[in-house]
């Protein structure tokens, strides 16, 4: 049991870890859409600059609950934890219709940029869906 224990505290730390690095990622797409937007030959700039301050501060604030999720006692993860995976979950899904669209468009899903993304996404979001759920499930003992 002990191990049962071990082994989903580890998976939960390796799942907040990857909840950190989608909310960096995601900081990062923010700054080049930032940095393409303010482009003063830029064409659409009146779209990018908006939309890359707001995907800014939705990513730092995904990065500050994954931060505080990762540093958070094991008991106390739950709640913030479940939301960060069903975002990921819903932002995967999300890519992986635009990923069909591609395919409906060129006919091959295998080239889209999407593909790797929306995957990774949804693996994530999935698996911290499945811990989340199987740690309610099952009460703690305490001794």
């Amino acid at each position: 049991m002990a191990t049962d224990q071990r082994s989903r505290g580890a998976a939960r730390s390796i799942i907040s870890v990857g909840h950190l690095l989608v909310g960096g990622a995601a900081f990062v797409f923010a700054g080049v859409m930032v940095v393409a937007g303010s482009n003063p030959r830029a064409e659409l700039e009146g779209v990018l600059l908006p939309l890359g301050l707001l995907l800014a501060l939705a990513a730092a604030v995904f990065m500050y609950t994954a931060g505080m999720v990762l540093r958070s006692v094991t008991g106390d993860r739950h709640g913030p934890s479940l939301t960060l995976s069903t975002i990921e979950l819903l932002v995967g899904l999300a890519l992986a219709s635009g990923v069909m669209a591609a395919a409906q468009s060129y006919g091959a899903p295998l080239r889209s940029p999407l593909l790797l993304p929306s995957a990774l996404l949804v693996t994530l979001g999935l698996a911290g869906l499945g811990i989340e759920m199987s740690g309610r499930a099952r009460p703690t003992e305490t001794h």
